[in-house]
């Protein structure tokens, strides 16, 4: 009983009709004209943990995926999909950051292997930020020591 909870716990429905849309290039708009709904609500659907069965086995027909997949796809490192993430620190100097748009499934539906890997990516973004993150309290803490010996002297 806890397995199967465990594992219902990582499924959302509304995800997994997102990231199967993204991948084949679908949009909302084109998606609610097979499934008869409107964008709004597709949009709304997205975003549901939990679907009832009816309405996913229209969106897998739509998708042209098998139900179960939509039904018990789990969420893991694997199969995130990565959309227009941006870092923007510009209070002083700061950088910008864009990781775009990537697919980290192993093969693509062209069978072109995909090598990119987004850990490899956030970790050289973490690394980035802590450098400027330690630049700026070097820079704090020159300010500081100026502000000593003016109000010593």
């Amino acid at each position: 009983m806890e397995t199967e909870e465990l594992i219902i716990g990582r499924v959302h429905h509304g995800r997994n009709i997102r990231r199967t849309r993204i991948e084949k290039n679908i949009k909302q708009e084109a998606l609610s004209k097979s499934v008869h709904l409107s964008q709004p609500a597709i949009s709304k659907y997205e975003k549901m943990k939990v679907i009832d069965d009816e309405m996913l086995q229209r969106f897998a027909r739509a998708l042209n995926v098998p139900f179960d997949y939509l039904k018990t796809l789990e969420e893991d490192a694997q199969t995130v999909v990565f959309e227009n993430n941006t870092v923007n620190n510009n209070d002083q100097g700061g950088a910008s950051f864009n990781l775009g748009t990537v697919k980290t499934c192993d093969v693509d539906n062209d069978n072109r292997v995909n090598n990119f890997n987004p850990i490899d990516k956030i970790t050289e973004l973490y690394e980035r930020l802590l450098k400027e993150k330690d630049e700026k309290y070097a820079a704090l803490e020159r300010r500081l020591q100026h502000i000593e010996q003016s109000l010593q002297k």
